[in-house]
């Protein structure tokens, strides 16, 4: 899957920062039961962030979760502290391609 930042938080307001820094926010990340927010380095998507943990007819939210932590190497995991942090991230990332 490649390295990913990941801010395991997400609300209208958080959402409002990341797009006024000028990062683009798939429709996914405003889903009802949308618990993280991520970015893939080096995806090349429409959209730069996208949601974590929204559940669908197949799977609950939580199973969304560990699915990702499933299939994702812990080491290409990078965690955020804050909304800050994961945009200065993506905007690093977005650069050094």
């Amino acid at each position: 899957m490649g390295k990913c930042v990941v801010l395991k938080q997400n609300s209208q307001e958080i959402r409002k920062i990341i797009e006024d820094a000028g990062i683009g926010l798939c429709p996914c990340a405003s889903f009802d039961d949308n618990s993280w927010l991520d970015y893939h380095v080096g995806l090349g998507a429409y959209f730069d962030v996208h949601g974590l943990g929204y559940g669908s007819e197949e799977m609950s939210a939580g199973e969304d979760l560990s699915l990702f932590l499933y299939e994702t190497k812990p080491e290409d995991i990078v965690w955020c502290n804050d909304v800050d942090e994961f945009i200065r991230l993506i905007k690093e990332y977005r650069t050094n391609k």
